[in-house]
């Protein structure tokens, strides 16, 4: 790669380099699950390479995956391929939506009684705050779980700001913040700009680095209605900022794609339906 491109790839990236594992988990989801869901051994491991993640590592984190249920392999002659498991291909297609749909919109509030560690720990994890007394709130979104006795609750509050503050106690929202200008920050002072990426095999790389640099952030954030949100949230750049870059990217990525990845029958499609409702939904939320 270009000396900028490999510079911008640990930029974006910052203190957070993935792991073989993650990284694997990356390249499922943005390239090979939106197609045909299997992918040459050979590919993921040229993929990896590109994070310095060599192929040691790669067959070694393959093999735990496998064994946690994660994906699961099949062989055509000498060559290997891998999808990932039904289980896992759900998880996916939930992720999926919260990284690539729309904006969050206004919703309504969980209210949870959960007296037991255990599933308050379960809670927590999940975008719920913990307000004492055994309760805990979250934003009502179709994904979320519900443990203990659970209501369906409206906010009512003397005004918008009591509502905006007991969101940025509750949740933690400074750091979240941090987070997301952080991530605005290192992509708008990249050493190349997306749009001059013409080359695919860099493009992809990357789109990928920015894929794990957003959704390590992306998976910590609670998804609060707008309306309990500071009026400056740095995410709605955020947003807005992973929908430009990624669009950008993928012009020479997707056909780099479809002409060096392959499956188990010949080549990854270059733009499957998947891929292109994936970018008209990023294209309507850079007009939004």
């Amino acid at each position: 790669m270009h000396a900028s491109v490999t510079t911008s790839v640990r930029k974006m990236l910052g203190e957070n380099p993935p792991r073989a594992s993650q990284l694997i988990v990356s390249i499922y989801g943005d390239i090979v699950e939106p197609r045909s869901g299997v992918l040459w051994m050979g590919n993921l491991i040229a993929l990896c390479a590109g994070f310095d993640v060599n192929e040691s590592l790669v067959r070694t984190a393959v093999s735990r995956l496998v064994t946690k249920g994660q994906i699961m392999g099949r062989r055509q002659g000498r060559r290997s391929f891998y999808a990932l498991t039904p289980a896992a291909s759900a998880q996916y297609h939930e992720a999926s939506d919260v990284f690539f749909g729309p904006l969050d919109d206004e919703c309504n509030w969980i209210l949870c009684h959960c007296p037991i560690p255990p599933e308050q720990l379960q809670l927590t994890q999940n975008g719920y705050a913990a307000l004492g007394g055994d309760m805990f709130l979250a934003a009502n979104r179709p994904e979320r779980k519900c443990l203990g006795v659970a209501f369906d609750a409206s906010a009512v509050a003397s005004t918008q700001e009591d509502l905006k503050k007991l969101a940025w106690s509750a949740f933690d929202l400074a750091n979240l913040a941090e987070a997301y200008s952080g991530f605005v920050e290192r992509l708008r002072t990249l050493p190349v700009a997306a749009k001059d990426v013409s080359d695919g095999e860099e493009a992809v790389t990357l789109r990928l680095a920015l894929i794990h640099a957003y959704r390590t952030i992306r998976f910590t954030d609670p998804r609060l209605p707008p309306s309990a949100l500071p009026g400056d949230w740095s995410g709605h750049e955020a947003h807005k900022l992973f929908a430009d870059v990624y669009c950008s990217l993928s012009g020479p990525a997707d056909a780099y794609i479809g002409e060096n990845l392959l499956d188990d029958t010949g080549n990854l499609a270059k733009s499957p339906q998947s891929i292109d409702e994936r970018l008209n939904s990023l294209s309507t939320r850079l007009r939004t």
